[in-house]
């Protein structure tokens, strides 16, 4: 999977995703929230996340300058990886007992939405929205009401290894128009120049890859009322142009690419050099360059068909924050938001690991402070932000939190020859169209 999230694999999260949901169908969360005023005396508030032992320590750094700032409100810090946060969030839901403040995901955030698990935070007068664009600001809400707060943003891009090309004596094509043609062609030319031992690129893999390519082919992932946008033969397109990459050799094996599914970010061909270019999240930029043992990277936007639509790219929150609807602290809990969010001490420390900064304001306070990829991300997405720009996906819809691993399932299908691309684009539709029904959509 290319979108990988470090240390853990796509498919084995959201099968924990799928657990979440199942015990948030039948959790109560009817307990009242307190009043939206602050409290006369001390408060203990949950702080919950997922992420890696850099993240800890630099979360765990901001809400002490919080905790300064308020000292009445002490902050309790519950983390762990990707996986076991969805399993000890759903528990913890059911059971009554949530964290006040919840990191949160737009893949998660319909199904927590929809059960009553989170607070409306439009009404807080904690929580300073006006710092945000409307269309940033937007992409926490479900069905109209704000239940997240994005903290960071960031876009998909093409992340391509420039030390790698300088050893092949190679140089990077003009990316600012080039089109899917000139891109395999490129990766085809990668693999040759190094006789094998690179790949040029990796498939085209994950949600967020798959929502750039059917933009362009004028359809979309999901719907805004929660449907499933894509057409049979836009998916069926996108999984062939995978087969003729590995067909023409521009990429790794059918066996390795089955490989590198399961393997972590610092072990993934991008980062260990087996391959050149791969899709992947600006903010995951720095990441890959420290695993790769200094090589440089650079970041570069998507190739187009002819005809495509000019706003196929968007920019997408990468993590949100949310108040638990049964906190007995909305006050205290949206202000440690507004803190994580808006807050220039706290952007200071936090820097970029989650992404850019959601809030304009605070990029230029981290800016200073980045190294070279992290300055490269930022000035990516940037420039996306400034160029042509679609709307950001709808969110996906409850009942379809596995979408990406029944995606990597059918794809793996159609990659080894078990299904054409066709047959498998119209099963997999149908499988997610109905899970979309069952959950009440």
């Amino acid at each position: 999977m290319l979108f990988q999230r470090t240390g853990r694999t796509v498919a084995r999260s959201l099968m924990a995703g799928v657990l979440a949901v199942c015990v948030l169908t039948g959790c109560a969360v009817g307990r009242d929230t307190g009043a939206d005023r602050l409290s006369n005396g001390d408060v203990m508030l949950r702080l919950d996340w997922w992420g890696s032992d850099e993240r800890q320590r630099l979360t765990a750094e901001a809400v002490k300058l919080f905790e300064r700032k308020y000292p009445r409100i002490d902050v309790e810090l519950e983390y762990s990886d990707w996986t076991g946060y969805w399993d000890r969030l759903a528990t913890m839901t059911a059971a009554g007992s949530p964290p006040d403040v919840i990191q949160m995901d737009q893949l998660y955030l319909s199904s927590y939405a929809d059960r009553g698990a989170l607070l409306d935070l439009d009404g807080s007068k904690y929580l300073d929205r006006t710092r945000l664009s409307a269309k940033v600001l937007d992409t926490g809400r479900y069905k109209t009401t704000l239940y997240a707060v994005p903290s960071t943003v960031t876009v998909a891009g093409i992340a391509v290894n420039t030390t790698l090309l300088d050893k092949l004596g190679l140089d990077l094509p003009d990316t600012d128009d080039w089109t899917w043609d000139e891109y395999d062609a490129f990766a085809q030319e990668i693999a040759r120049a190094s006789g094998g031992e690179i790949a040029g690129t990796m498939p085209l893999a994950g949600q967020a890859a798959l929502e750039i390519y059917a933009r362009q082919s004028g359809d979309q992932v999901f719907t805004a009322d929660g449907r499933v946008g894509l057409s049979a033969k836009t998916l069926t397109a996108y999984w062939n142009r995978d087969a003729r990459l590995i067909e023409s050799k521009a990429t790794l094996s059918t066996s390795q690419l089955a490989d590198a599914a399961a393997l972590p970010l610092d072990q993934s061909p991008l980062a260990t050099g087996k391959t050149a270019m791969s899709l992947v999240f600006a903010n995951q930029l720095a990441a890959y360059a420290e695993a790769s043992g200094g090589n440089q990277f650079v970041m570069v936007d998507f190739p187009t068909a002819p005809g495509a639509s000019a706003k196929s790219q968007y920019v997408k929150s990468s993590q949100y924050w949310s108040v638990s609807a049964q906190t007995q602290h909305p006050a205290e809990a949206a202000l440690l938001v507004n803190f994580l969010t808006g807050d220039e001490k706290a952007a200071k420390v936090l820097g970029v690991e989650r992404g850019l900064p959601a809030v304009p304001a605070l990029r230029d306070v981290v800016r200073s402070a980045l190294g070279r990829e992290d300055r490269e991300a930022a000035d990516f997405v940037e420039s996306v932000e400034n160029g042509p720009l679609g709307p950001p996906p709808a969110i996906t819809p409850t009942g379809a939190s596995d979408f990406e691993t029944a995606l990597t399932r059918y794809g793996q299908e159609v990659m080894f020859g078990q299904r054409s691309a066709a047959d498998a684009a119209a099963a997999f539709l149908k499988e997610t169209a109905d899970k979309i029904y069952s959950a009440g959509g």
